[in-house]
């Protein structure tokens, strides 16, 4: 990542010091330079997206106009490929006809407009993903619980294997499922997989996936890392799913590296969870899957060969939408910030957070305050022990509103809370990828899934009681930064949403 950075950075300062020699010899540059200045002043302004995005680039353009204006013109493009663009085409041509809006579940959801139940219509209306009754929710508070009933669950596999995660290290996790998606394959069993390059970088070398094709695994690298200056490498693949025959799919905060079942220690216990989704919401992680595995591939798989499968129906009834978030065209709105906010403005008593970073978006800040001034019994846990201090301290700016507002926050004292978790009065969860901060909110790839079920919903609720009573709660003095800290955060915070 490192190395990565440096190559970016000598480029824009190359690039830099070019105009600014063109500048010095060629004064008529100058009045050129400004006027395209004022031109990309103008398209950032314009521009249809996120608000939070416009400041931090309108303040570079003005404060450094020539090396702002070229950062911009390189680092602004947010989006896609495209090449990507032309296969998303293709992809919502061919998978549409598989998610109705006129189901019988979809008719319940609306027939019954219980009080939780905007999240999923939004997600229906907004991203045609069809919620589906029928469902079994299993919930996994560590990767000690996941790791091993997994690696055993790929065993089981018949047809095949789908899995899709940011990281993967070949550590002591990685190599037993490595050599059972190996067997399995030799098996005929068709096995998938799709990593993020820079989520792997420093971990896999770039023929690792050429090594894993010779195996019979179908391996890509998400959006290879090319030294260029484009803002199209800054989105980067950081969902988590996996799926085995038309039996069961997960999905959550863990990644394929033995930190996450920890076997390693990295920042104290390090604090997960998944969920396993049985039943037809199946068919959702699938399609999720597919479009993705179709952008690293350049080739549309067979749609019909996996959606409409007849799926057993389970008798715990649970509620179910898997979504998707990502940069448009690919999801053409900000899916993941809109559901937690959609969650929160519909809670009645209580709503219970857990994410490793907090950096929210404006909108998602505001929602929370907003509860938290209705009296709503908001708890927030975030990590004891940072893997980023830069970006703890980041969050920590935020704690003082958030105390003011009567809403408790956190810090885990056991270690490092990477799970992404949200729960609504005990009755509405969400469990998957996505951060509280810019990066999950505005330019990652991400995934997760809300559901109402009894038992699993009490499961994750209580998980999170546990955590805050092995936390700190934060008081006034914890919300206070040196004043170096304090000017730091101050410029980061300018700059955060780009990150």
């Amino acid at each position: 990542m490192a190395l990565m950075l440096l190559l970016i950075l000598i480029q824009v300062v190359g690039v830099t010091a070019l105009a600014i020699y063109l500048c010095i010899q060629y004064p008529p540059f100058i009045i050129e330079f400004i006027l395209i200045d004022i031109i990309v002043l103008l398209i950032v302004i314009n521009r249809k997206g996120n608000a939070d995005l416009k400041l931090p680039w309108v303040l570079i353009i003005l404060i450094l106009p020539i090396f702002g204006m070229l950062i911009y013109v390189f680092f602004g493009n947010h989006g896609l490929k495209p090449r990507y663009r032309r296969i998303i085409r293709q992809i919502n041509n061919s998978n549409k006809q598989y998610f109705p809006l006129d189901t019988d579940d979809m008719k319940r959801l609306e027939k019954e407009k219980g009080e939780y139940s905007t999240p999923f219509l939004f997600l229906a209306h907004a991203l045609n993903q069809t919620s589906t009754y029928g469902n079994r929710v299993t919930y996994y508070k560590s990767g000690e619980e996941w790791f091993p009933y997994f690696i055993e669950r790929l065993k089981a596999a018949k047809e095949f294997i789908f899995l899709e995660f940011f990281i993967i290290d070949r550590g002591k996790e990685w190599t037993q499922m490595h050599d059972v998606l190996a067997k399995k394959a030799k098996e005929g069993v068709e096995v998938r997989l799709i990593y993020d390059d820079i989520g792997c970088a420093g971990l896999l070398h770039s023929v690792y996936p050429n090594q894993l094709r010779k195996e019979g695994i179908k391996c890509f690298r998400f959006n290879p890392f090319i030294p260029l200056l484009s803002g199209v490498f800054n989105n980067r693949d950081h969902r988590k799913i996996a799926i085995i025959d038309h039996q069961e799919a997960y999905t959550g905060g863990m990644n394929l590296a033995d930190e996450y079942a920890n076997d390693i220690v990295r920042f104290g216990y390090w604090k997960d969870a998944m969920i396993k989704v049985e039943g037809p919401a199946i068919d959702g992680f699938i399609n999720m899957f597919l479009n993705t595995y179709d952008l690293c591939s350049d080739h549309l798989s067979e749609y019909s060969k996996y959606l409409g499968y007849p799926y057993q129906r389970y008798k715990e009834d649970a509620l179910v939408t898997p979504f998707g978030d990502g940069p448009a065209p690919f999801i053409n709105q900000n899916s993941g910030e809109a559901t937690f906010i959609n969650m929160i403005e519909n809670a009645k008593e209580r709503v219970y957070i857990c994410t490793p970073y907090f950096i929210p978006t404006e909108s998602l800040k505001s929602a929370i305050l907003r509860a938290g001034y209705r009296g709503i019994d908001i708890r927030i846990l975030v990590p004891g022990i940072p893997d980023k201090k830069a970006v703890y301290k980041m969050a920590v700016t935020y704690f003082k509103e958030l105390l003011d507002a009567g809403i408790k926050v956190y810090t885990y004292n056991e270690g490092f809370n990477h799970e992404k978790a949200v729960v609504v009065d005990g009755k509405l969860a969400f469990i998957g990828t996505i951060n509280m901060d810019y990066r999950s909110l505005v330019h990652h790839f991400e995934c997760g899934a809300i559901f109402m079920d009894d038992n699993a919903v009490k499961e994750v609720e209580n998980d999170l009681i546990d955590c805050y009573e092995h936390s700190e709660l934060v008081d006034e003095r914890k919300t206070k930064l040196s004043a170096m800290s304090s000017l730091m955060c101050a410029i980061m915070n300018i700059f955060a949403q780009l990150l």
